[in-house]
């Protein structure tokens, strides 16, 4: 009875993905859910790929999924992946019945899932994760992930025992996951950004998981990434299998050391958490037995895409469009510190408001008082600009955090934001949005990009 449920709910999926198509309603979950509300367990009978790496955690994910499944695309293998719905069960689902035929049969040998943390649950319990990334493990939207040691927690109780694991040993929460499993570390040497100390709002492991003392960095990045160690056990950073060393942001280099060989890759950017991105890239490849001339012919063909970073250039100022999660303060934080390590003038256009919220509910906004809003109070950055229903509050936190109010300028309309910048020659100028799909933020960056076309020909 199972399995004919199962062939029903394939078929009845099948005509949706078609239907959706001809009304141009491409991305979307909606096969996943009518195949798992006519068979709940509908991933229990699919036909799945031989291989299958996970990548999960709080940030970064996207990015990471994106960059494996280009470069394996480089590399000439045939990848599944579910970028084009979510990365939860009814995403995967999706994208697994476009993989298979009517009889089930299966049409790719590999595949890349994004998946979210708490979805998990109801994902693996079905689809066995030959490799799991977990990019890193902190504070996300309150009104969803809670705590990290909760999502921690919900990952080990369903992450099968022979799943080997790639995880950040600079990170000192994912990094003590599952420890019975196969596990493999990658990690960032000394940078000149390092701290001794933590200094930002957020900050979730202060104390050691084992004796519950003050935990003592050798070195802090950010938040719970560094390097640390308790005073009063043994309980330390891991130490990294994979280990980018002579970072140089100016020449946008790093070295790593790959089957015996020192090798240097270019950066795809000068973001901390995007060497970071890029390392957990070559470390999966690594993993995945690729020769060192594949994995550096795939990262020298990839880049990070244009959904998450843009950049415009119109003369002497430059137009920066850099994805900026609403409603988490430690990706935001990690936005701000990138901005503020960032040289010369700066404008800022915080669009990462959720927009999508006004026609249902009210965004909870105490987030913004976890996001290190402080390191927006530099000399450099001569305007910020506001805008949406939430934008008087994003106002309120910039002057908690010390910017002067004349830096500040809010606009009920999005559009209007070009009146208020000063556009000053070789500056750069930051559109920050989120993740909402009712964001202004194209139409904005298309507006700016259109004026610095006049203004240069101006000029």
């Amino acid at each position: 009875m199972g399995k004919l449920r199962f062939f029903c709910a394939l078929l009845i999926a099948k005509i949706s993905i078609i239907a959706l198509k001809i009304t141009r309603h491409n991305g979307t979950n909606f096969p996943g859910i009518v195949a798992i509300k006519i068979c709940p367990d509908f991933l229990k009978y699919i036909e799945l790929p031989n291989k299958i790496i996970g990548v999960t955690g709080t940030n970064g994910k996207t990015t990471c999924s994106n960059l494996l499944n280009d470069s394996l695309t480089v590399l000439g293998e045939r990848v599944l992946n579910n970028s084009a719905g979510s990365n939860t069960i009814t995403g995967i689902t999706t994208s697994l019945i476009t993989s298979v035929n009517l009889i089930g049969k299966q049409r790719f040998g590999t595949a890349i899932f994004e998946i979210d943390e708490l979805s998990s649950r109801r994902i693996f319990p079905f689809v066995h994760v030959d490799y799991l990334v977990v990019t890193n493990l902190s504070r996300d939207s309150i009104m969803r992930n809670a705590h990290p040691d909760y999502m921690k927690s919900v990952l080990e109780a369903h992450i099968d025992k022979s799943t080997r694991l790639i995880l950040n040993a600079d990170d000192l929460i994912s990094s003590q996951l599952c420890p019975d499993n196969e596990r493999v570390f990658f990690g960032i040497d000394a940078l000149d950004s390092d701290k001794d100390n933590c200094t930002n709002l957020i900050d979730d492991c202060p104390i050691c998981p084992v004796c519950n003392s003050k935990l003592k960095y050798n070195r802090n990045r950010y938040s719970n990434i560094g390097r640390a160690y308790c005073p009063n056990c043994d309980f330390k950073s891991h130490e990294a299998d994979y280990l980018a060393t002579n970072v140089n942001i100016k020449e946008m280099t790093m070295n790593i050391v790959l089957k015996g060989e020192n090798c240097k890759f270019n950066l795809f950017n000068n973001g901390t958490f995007n060497i970071y991105n890029e390392l957990t890239l070559i470390t999966v490849l690594s993993e995945l037995r690729y020769s060192l001339d594949d994995i550096k012919a795939a990262v020298s063909r990839v880049s990070i895409t244009k959904e998450r970073l843009k950049e415009f250039v119109a003369g002497r100022i430059k137009l920066s469009a850099v994805l900026c999660k609403d409603r988490n303060a430690y990706a935001s934080s990690r936005v701000f510190e990138y901005i503020e390590a960032q040289p010369g003038d700066k404008e800022l256009l915080l669009f990462n408001n959720n927009f999508q919220d006004d026609a249902t509910w009210s965004e909870n906004m105490c987030w913004l008082y976890d996001a290190d809003f402080e390191l927006l109070a530099d000399d450099r950055i001569k305007t910020i600009v506001t805008t949406g229903s939430r934008g008087l509050d994003f106002k309120l936190r910039l002057l908690t955090a010390g910017i002067p109010e004349e830096k500040i300028k809010y606009v009920s309309d999005a559009l209007d934001c070009v009146d208020e910048l000063k556009f000053i020659e070789g500056e750069t100028i930051y559109l920050l949005y989120g993740t909402d799909p009712l964001s202004p933020a194209r139409k904005v960056r298309k507006k700016l990009e259109e004026y610095l076309k006049r203004i240069e020909k101006v000029r």
